[in-house]
């Protein structure tokens, strides 16, 4: 498992040896949720392609634009 992420207003890519999330429990229970969904959504493509990847932004209609997106990225 890698972890990557992108300064704000940048595109380059950095490769992160830690990650921090800093949220409220319920915050927390719908990033689970999202993980979850994305298994399950990923999982119905994976002998379609090589990889696949999802946005908590599309996902959650309580993401705004002050809040960090998270991508999860699966490779098959």
């Amino acid at each position: 498992m890698k972890f990557f992420g992108y300064e704000k207003d940048s595109e380059k890519l950095m490769k992160l040896s830690e990650a921090t999330f800093d949220g409220t429990l319920e915050e927390l229970e719908d990033l689970i949720d999202f993980l979850k969904t994305v298994q399950e959504e990923h999982s119905k493509v994976a002998k379609k392609t090589d990889m696949c990847h999802s946005h908590f932004r599309d996902w959650s209609n309580k993401w705004n634009k002050e809040d960090s997106d998270f991508i999860v990225v699966t490779r098959f």
